[in-house]
């Protein structure tokens, strides 16, 4: 009787052994395919994904393309140049005797020095000496637009022992105040007293004006 209870035991424990045997196989099997299954998704390209990833790289390019100034200012057209000061405003500075020839035309009968145009073709000898003997010569050492400055340069050139005289004159809508010295016969005695005039630190230039 202990004989037949036994074999009736050990079918019963090899049939759990077996079911325990195949649902370990079952997980394995179903872990290797879940495995394989999540390789392939991660490789294989998603139409959708790939849709959703481009358009944010067109947008990028179109954000860093755009000019928030088109429309306003076009691509060849310059930047507006600064404005200038007011006309009305007037500097005291003193002006250079080279500056002085580009505030305007010298007035009628003064022929700037070292820049005379020649006479037209045919004149004698005879005629250019008789032009130069109708010529004077002045020493200008600057110009002012403040009277109080033209007389304190005045006054330097008072003491190298030379008399300078001022000539007011319009000058684009204001007054200058010119510092000359002369006018002298010669060239030669122009010459004299600029060399004077630049012993003593003062500079100047020689004007030619008519008689």
């Amino acid at each position: 009787m202990l004989h037949h209870a036994s074999t009736s035991i050990s079918p019963r424990r090899a049939q759990r052994g077996g079911t325990l045997l195949g649902l370990i196989v079952g997980l394995v099997f179903g872990l290797a395919i879940a495995l394989v299954a999540a390789m392939y998704i991660t490789k294989a390209p998603l139409p959708f994904m790939n849709r959703f990833q481009e358009r944010p790289s067109g947008a990028a390019s179109g954000a860093a393309n755009w000019n928030p100034n088109q429309g306003l200012v076009t691509g060849g057209t310059p930047a507006p140049a600064a404005r200038s000061s007011e006309p009305g405003a007037v500097s005291s500075a003193p002006l250079s005797p080279k500056a002085i020839e580009s505030l305007g035309q010298p007035p009628s009968g003064v022929v700037q020095s070292g820049g005379a145009t020649p006479p037209p073709g045919g004149n004698t000898p005879a005629s250019t000496s008789a032009a130069t003997a109708n010529l004077q010569y002045i020493l200008q050492i600057g110009a002012y637009s403040n009277r109080n400055d033209a007389e304190s340069q005045r006054a330097k050139v008072a003491f190298t022992g030379l008399e300078a005289h001022l000539d007011e004159r319009m000058v684009n809508g204001r007054t200058l105040y010119r510092v000359r010295v002369g006018p002298y016969a010669s060239p030669e005695q122009a010459d004299k007293a600029q060399k004077l005039l630049n012993d003593n630190g003062i500079e100047s230039a020689i004007v030619k004006v008519s008689k």
